[in-house]
């Protein structure tokens, strides 16, 4: 949960918008689907996704898109043989918040302004 909290907050101070909690789960997805199935098995095993595990499991709403987004990214990992073993979909989320916050700024802007393009933050009126 402090992961996630400090995904989000990074973003929504980067961005200087009132994000969706889904665009933070989309935008960690998107930077885990752009990358390599041997970074992503290596990032499944690092101690830093480990320790996001926590003692409970907590159940996340997902919109169709970012649903779709994670059964493609765990799809494509497992065709590509790099991770011998089955994937639980709250393992590829935490891989892709850790990811989140091992990138740059830079880079981070140019993932969140692709996946806010796909799935807008609403607007404060």
């Amino acid at each position: 949960m402090d992961a996630f909290l400090a995904c989000h907050c990074r973003l929504a101070r980067l961005t200087r918008e009132f994000i969706p909690y889904g665009l933070t789960l989309y935008v960690a997805m998107s930077i885990l689907d752009s990358s390599d199935p041997a970074d992503i098995a290596a990032e499944l095993e690092s101690p830093d996704c480990a320790v996001l595990g926590g003692t409970s499991t907590r159940f996340v709403g997902a919109t169709t898109r970012l649903a779709e987004l994670v059964e493609r990214t765990g799809k494509r990992l497992a065709e590509s043989g790099q991770y011998g073993r089955p994937i639980a979909t709250w393992r590829l989320y935490n891989a892709g918040l850790s990811l989140l916050l091992s990138l740059d700024d830079a880079e981070l802007q140019a993932i969140y302004e692709s996946a806010s393009a796909i799935i807008p933050a609403k607007r404060a009126r």
